[in-house]
């Protein structure tokens, strides 16, 4: 067995990337606090204990930033702007409120023959030739067509809003430093929407999400520029490359268990499970960073006031003490009834029900209209990021239907 003091667990090692979860049983059965002294930080790695921190935000509070190389004193937000995702209640109940009047479920559900529009139109474009590299054509553009048109964002200024949210998660093997390359994607990005947002308060005609809330009021409460701004960031990074690394995920998986991709071909009635079980199995998303606001004791170690904390999603969602002894194998037949890749309690994502439809329609036209797939696994290429797992590269053949 192996002993935790022989353990290494850093966030930033693309070796760990390849294969995570022999790491996180590891940290699971021996070290389920987990110390990094070299990177300064905590990881929690079992169900129950990152449960309990997504619940607990007045221990565990996200005002520290929520990725580990982001991480800074509490309450000190990025100068210009502010993210929902990094404020605790009441602040952020107040700022989600808002955001949740105009980004209803209702908006959501009425995308849905836009959504299936957008995707066969990549599918569209690859299909007769009977091979493409699926992040590429489909799984890569399609996401963030999506969240620009909810935005009303113009079709021609979508691809350069791509590029700059592939370069933001862009990290260097073992490094936590954020590299040049990733810091020049947030500014780019930046960029756009400083000069979006002030065009539309100058009287464009441009509709979408960001105009309504820019006129959005409730009981005196409007959104600030810098909370506009980070709202317009973090919807295009998160909406974006959380799901195109979802689908891409789902098509790797399902390539390698031939039986289950069969049956979701016979029985699309099957493709939401499968959604969700690709979700628990292997999430886009790997962790939240958290800072702790009071000492606290868990499995017999001392953590302190300030400490970072890691929540491991990735390795929660494969413990056995949840998911029982099959929790390391992918069956789109589980029924869990809870899994964490969208967090849990007043930060539970957003856009989760954005995001599951948008893997529901892609996987239900891959798998009507391109039969018989497989990957190309030796030249796939692995995206390296801390916290976001996927793919930059993925071959695939197939009959077109």
């Amino acid at each position: 067995m192996v002993q935790a003091e022989d353990l290494v667990y850093n966030p930033y090692s693309f070796s760990v990337h390849d294969d995570p979860y022999e790491t996180y049983r590891k940290l699971r059965d021996t070290a389920p606090a987990y110390w990094n002294p070299d990177l300064g930080f905590w990881a929690l790695s079992r169900f129950e204990d990152v449960l309990e921190a997504f619940r607990n935000f007045n221990t565990f509070s996200s005002a520290g930033g929520v990725a580990l190389e982001n991480r800074r004193p509490i309450g000190q937000s990025l100068p210009g702007f502010q993210q929902m995702i990094e404020l605790d209640p009441p602040d952020h109940t107040a700022f989600r409120s808002l955001v949740s009047r105009v980004f209803t479920g209702r908006r959501v559900a009425e995308m849905e023959d836009e959504i299936r529009q957008i995707v066969d139109g990549y599918i569209d474009a690859v299909a007769k030739k009977g091979f493409c590299d699926l992040v590429v054509d489909i799984s890569g553009p399609f996401p963030m067509d999506v969240i620009c048109a909810i935005l009303g964002i113009p079709e021609a200024d979508r691809t350069e809003l791509r590029v700059h949210a592939d370069r933001i998660m862009i990290r260097e093997d073992g490094s936590m430093t954020i590299p040049k390359e990733a810091a020049d994607g947030m500014f780019g990005l930046l960029a756009y929407f400083i000069e979006d947002i002030a065009r539309r308060r100058s009287g464009s005609d441009r509709s979408g999400l960001i105009t309504d809330l820019i006129g959005l009021e409730v009981d005196g409460r409007a959104l600030t520029e810098e909370e506009l701004l980070g709202f317009c960031v973090l919807f295009v990074i998160a909406g974006h490359e959380t799901t195109t690394k979802m689908v891409a995920n789902a098509v790797e998986l399902l390539s390698r268990h031939t039986d289950q991709r069969d049956a979701l071909v016979a029985q699309p009635k099957l493709i939401p499970g499968a959604v969700e079980e690709v979700l628990r199995f292997h999430n886009s998303t790997q962790y939240m960073h958290r800072t702790l606001t009071r000492d606290l004791r868990i499995h017999d170690q001392q953590l302190h006031e300030g400490d970072s904390v890691l929540l491991l999603i990735g390795a929660a969602n494969h413990d056995s003490r949840e998911f029982g002894l099959s929790a390391e194998e992918f069956d789109i037949n589980r029924r869990p009834d809870r899994n964490l890749a969208f967090g849990y309690g007043a930060h539970f994502c957003l856009g989760a029900a954005l995001a599951r439809m948008e893997g529901k329609i892609a996987l239900e036209q891959i798998h009507l209209r391109l039969l018989n797939y497989e990957i190309d696994h030796s030249n796939k290429v692995r995206f390296h990021s801390s916290n976001v797992t996927g793919w930059n590269n993925l071959p695939i053949t197939f009959t077109a239907n």
